[in-house]
């Protein structure tokens, strides 16, 4: 399990800002707002600094458990990172039996019932170390070696700090990782090799179009992503970690993980090893279409290809727990990110599959067996939330739907447990994460009423920066373009209903993707609540394209960017105007993040043609001309698919003039600000920076801000807490402040 901190998006001035100062400065102005609650503001230096709960790992008699944590301090500019150690039993979920410091973000893993493995990577000596910390079955550590890093006894060094992704198999005492080499495969020479690399004289890079000339924020380079196995036992009080380190993709051309893999990229059972590729044959920018291998643990065979057939994505390979069998979800569409997502039942020894699913108008983006093998958990996105779902897998009709054994937030990490028991980690609009135990999940199949649910971690009270009082989710539906849409609401801090008739601006906020959703789910780079506590009534679309309301709803955006999503945030802006007569349209203000941003370009020129009009706009990675993105794109495939052609077919001309903003600049009238990372290869830096050139050239105030090293989703903090400050500063240069409205 990987620990690492959520990643952040933000955008730094041209000119240096103390960021922290004019944190501080609202903070004030809020605390002394007297018409406001007594509790405390929830500003963008709070989101910054909640604590992050990440995936719970139960050990394998699932009775203890081990969850990341991390939280990051803006006054001392550090992260702490660090493993809480519960009792699966636990009665007051705040407390942990144990807590494990770690110097760096890093991995972990069970060794057995009480010994947990973490993995620490050291950028300098360019190594991974592992360390043993050992817990009685009550979680109280037992005879801890006490060593500088305080993490338990070390047991053994890997060659390389790139080691990440490990599994352990207790039957056959290997340790599976994975870790980036070059062309000769070779783990131990892997430093000296990339040291070489990038210490040459020349800086020429040479492409032929087969490997993607770069990916998110990364040029390519020689280097590739492979997997190794080696021994790991402890006998007599005595580790042993191997010095033998086995390539078991030498000779094969894959590289695993895939660089746009989607979930986890492998799994191991006993002696084997299931993982996914790109298939090799393929130019990677081109296509998604991955295949699912099998190959011992110990690297002496060949690997076997276990999918067949016309297919796209393939992902989240996992074996049953009784080793039987190995379940996949796959896609049927090659070069379609948004497409239907099914089932993929391996039989092992049979070599048989079973596609399942096929007809759910749901798509899952995670699953893993039960602990009897019976019956698979799923995570799915399902109106505006991701739910847990179980699906028997004997004596269950093929037209059945798996059961939601969840209803709001968002159900992420499942970990079965024996009994029909399930741990999951939770979060919701306004929480960060907990870890629930569900109960009776077998049971519950038939009725829902039997299962239970208890919290076994929360966050402790004093990790947060104070207590805040947030708006509820006020959900609606409207009519869109071409069908019913849904949206919510968030009221602005300070509303009441002795407020209701005061004139509050809005805040519309729009999601990327396209294919995204806005949802019951916590979020850093795009938090709802942070503008709703700034005093705008905020107000979010799921128009046509997002996911969670079935395939069709989804999949409608292909081909018609600019059509329906255009008119169903139109319309449900005008909804939400006649249903909040509080609100004051003339102070309209809106911010889109990449498709978002490219949603708020198109509106400044057709917006008003509409019938509406905003006060200010902010674009963040936004898109200014889509026919020259189809070029730069790193994911090359990604707008074939969507705009259902290259824009120099004859057949999209027409479409890419409709719906591109670069056609519409001559309308272009109203105040923007343009936010760009120079290393965001998926929406290039020039993009923001035509938009920024064009709104001068039409004489329309601007102000754009780039952000060195930074791509398209953001992970410096300190540019996440400029990104929110300036882009409150702009929309209430135009809109009004806050304080008008509570004055």
């Amino acid at each position: 399990m990987r620990v690492t901190p959520d990643l952040v998006l933000g955008l730094a001035a041209q000119v240096p800002l103390s960021s922290l100062d004019r944190a501080q400065q609202h903070d004030t102005a809020f605390d002394n707002d007297s018409t406001v609650h007594a509790s405390r503001a929830f500003t963008p230096k709070d989101l910054l600094q909640q604590p992050t709960v990440g995936t719970g790992i139960p050990n394998p008699s699932g009775t203890l458990l081990f969850v990341p944590y991390s939280q990051f301090s803006l006054d001392t500019d550090t992260a702490s990172h660090t493993l809480h150690i519960h009792s699966v039993d636990a009665l007051k979920p705040r407390e942990y039996l144990h807590e494990i410091i770690l110097p760096t973000a890093g991995d972990a893993f069970w060794y057995d019932d009480s010994t947990l493995i973490t993995t620490i990577p050291d950028a300098t000596d360019r190594t991974t170390s592992l360390y043993a910390s050992y817990f009685s079955q009550d979680g109280r550590p037992e005879n801890v070696a006490s060593t500088s890093s305080g993490v338990g006894e070390l047991i053994g060094v890997l060659p390389t700090d790139s080691a990440a992704n490990f599994h352990y198999s207790s039957a056959s005492h290997h340790l599976v990782f994975s870790a980036r080499i070059f062309a000769d495969g070779d783990l131990a020479s892997a430093v000296q090799q990339e040291r070489a690399w990038k210490g040459r004289k020349d800086s020429a890079r040479a492409y032929d179009g087969h490997d993607y000339l770069r990916f998110w924020d990364q040029y390519s380079d020689p280097s590739h992503s492979s997997l190794f196995s080696t021994s790991l036992s402890a006998y007599g009080g005595r580790w042993r970690l191997g010095d033998t380190y086995v390539n078991l993709l030498n000779g094969t051309a894959h590289k695993t993980p895939p660089l746009d893999g989607l979930g986890a990229a492998f799994d191991v059972w006993g002696s084997q090893v299931v993982y996914v590729t790109k298939a090799p044959d393929l130019r990677e920018p081109f296509h998604s279409k991955k295949n699912v291998y099998l190959i011992d643990i110990d690297g002496r065979s060949r690997p076997r290809e276990l999918t067949s057939g016309a297919r796209g994505e393939a992902f989240n390979p996992v074996f049953s727990p009784d080793g039987n069998l190995i379940a996949w979800l796959e896609q049927p569409e090659d070069a379609a990110v948004a497409s239907k997502r099914y089932v993929v039942l391996y039989n092992i020894k049979a070599e048989t599959r079973l596609k399942l699913l096929q007809e759910w108008d749901r798509s899952p983006e995670a699953m893993t067996f039960s602990a009897d093998s019976t019956m698979l958990y799923l995570e799915a996105f399902d109106v505006a939330r991701v739910k847990a779902f179980a699906y028997p897998l004997y004596d269950t009709p093929s037209t059945t739907a798996p059961v939601a054994l969840t209803r709001n937030g968002h159900a992420s990490g499942l970990q079965p447990l024996s009994n029909g028991r399930l741990i999951y980690t939770h979060r919701t609009l306004t929480s960060p994460g907990s870890i629930i135990l569900l109960n009776n999940i077998h049971a519950a199949l038939s009725d829902m009423s039997m299962i239970t649910a208890r919290e076994v971690m929360q966050p402790s009270a004093s990790s947060f920066t104070a207590p805040h009082i947030y708006a509820a989710m006020e959900e609606f539906w409207f009519d869109g373009y071409a069908r019913k849409i849904h949206g919510f609401v968030l009221k602005p801090r300070g509303w009441s209903p002795d407020t209701a008739n005061k004139s509050w601006p809005v805040a519309l906020l729009i999601h990327g993707g396209p294919e995204g959703m806005w949802g019951d789910s916590w979020s850093v780079p795009f938090n709802a609540h942070v503008y709703s506590q700034r005093g705008y009534f905020v107000v979010v679309i799921n128009f046509t394209g997002s996911s969670s309301f079935g395939q069709a709803y989804s999949e409608a955006i292909y081909g018609d960017w600019g059509g329906a999503p255009l008119h169903d945030i139109v319309n449900g802006l005008k909804h939400v105007y006649g249903e909040y007569p509080e609100i004051d349209p003339k102070r309209s203000v809106a911010v889109g993040l990449s498709y978002g941003g490219y949603m708020v370009n198109l509106l400044q020129g057709r917006a008003r043609e509409l019938g509406i009009e905003f006060a200010a706009l902010a674009s963040m990675d936004g898109i200014f001309s889509t026919e020259y993105l189809a070029y730069t794109i790193d994911l090359l495939f990604f707008m074939r698919k969507e705009w259902l052609a290259w824009p120099w077919e004859n057949q999209t001309e027409s479409t890419y003039g409709n719906f591109s903003p670069h056609k519409f600049v001559h309308n272009w009238q109203v105040p923007q600000l343009i936010i760009h990372g120079d290393k965001d290869f998926r929406v290039p830096v020039t993009e923001g920076i035509a938009t920024f050139n064009a709104l001068q050239q039409r004489g329309v105030e601007s102000r754009l801000l780039i952000f060195d090293n930074e791509p398209h989703v953001f992970t410096n903090p300190h540019n996440i807490l400029i990104y929110y400050e300036e882009i409150f500063e702009w929309f209430e240069r135009f809109a009004g402040s806050r304080m008008r409205v509570l004055s």
